[in-house]
């Protein structure tokens, strides 16, 4: 055997066990990285949804939060409202009793009478009726003004009764029963009023009948 086949024999024996040491290392090198990889990945994935999670619990926070802000915005222009309302009817309730003196004082006023000490006590009622009056005024107080031969409001007015006059227009006041007040924008009592009003046919059928009743009536007494 030559030189040249002695190392040849001796080069192939020496590769042949590296080759067999080396392949494993190789394999097992490439599995440690895939496995790195896929671990990373997993990683990823589970920080990604994390975060995806954490957004949906911030942006739900977020909703409540506005939605309790706006809450209490409206709760406190309401109780802004209420107390504005409160202080500006808060003398309403005194207002409407004291309307009822001044009712009476006005009542005593119409009294006509030649008694000179009548008629002292008449001015002393007045004067006493003004300063009331003049006391709701500053409250806030005002008579609604109502004359005969207005239109009917029922914003305004109360029909106590009602009355036909072909000669006026419909719907509008013949009498003022008792005057009507304010305070301020709002209505503490409407003025009662007679208001013209044409009766049905069927109305007037029964005040005909009534009137042949009553007539039959008296004929009767008179026998």
């Amino acid at each position: 055997m030559s030189e040249k086949e002695i190392e040849k024999e001796l080069f192939n024996k020496d590769d042949k066990p590296k080759d067999k040491k080396q392949k494993p290392q190789e394999e097992k090198s490439s599995k440690e990285k895939e496995a790195k990889k896929r671990s990373k990945k997993t990683k990823a994935d589970e920080l990604e949804a994390k975060v995806e999670s954490l957004q949906e619990e911030l942006n739900d926070f977020k909703d409540k939060y506005y939605r309790v802000l706006a809450e209490m915005e409206n709760y406190k222009k309401r109780t802004t409202n209420e107390l504005i309302k409160e202080r500006k009817y808060a003398s309403q309730t005194l207002a409407d009793k004291l309307i009822d003196s001044v009712e009476v004082f006005s009542q005593a006023l119409n009294i006509n009478t030649d008694n000179k000490q009548m008629q002292n006590f008449l001015y002393g009622f007045k004067m006493i009726k003004d300063m009331i009056f003049n006391a709701l005024k500053d409250e806030g107080v005002s008579q609604i003004d109502t004359k005969v031969g207005d239109e009917y409001n029922p914003e305004l007015h109360e029909a106590m009764d009602t009355e036909y006059d072909p000669e006026k227009p419909e719907h509008t006041i013949l009498r003022i029963k008792k005057s009507g007040y304010k305070f301020k924008d709002r209505v503490l009592r409407p003025t009662f009023v007679v208001t013209n009003i044409k009766p049905s046919e069927t109305e007037e059928n029964d005040d005909e009948i009534n009137e042949k009743i009553e007539k039959s009536n008296e004929d009767r007494e008179d026998e």
